[in-house]
């Protein structure tokens, strides 16, 4: 996991090229707005997949 303090919750060029794992899921939190988002994401091969992170309270 990671933050982007000021951009979007999106793998960067340098995420993307520094991915070590393609089995890994990367968690990214924006701190762009008021309030903070996260997503997450896959990069396999040079390609950046968003999946659905569900939590249970």
């Amino acid at each position: 996991m990671h933050s982007h303090t000021h951009t979007e919750a999106y793998p960067s060029p340098t995420d993307v090229a520094a991915a070590p794992d393609p089995d890994w899921h990367y968690l990214i939190v924006t701190l762009k707005r008021e309030k903070p988002e996260m997503r997450t994401y896959r990069i396999q091969a040079g390609g950046i997949t968003e999946v659905t992170l569900e939590t249970r309270a």
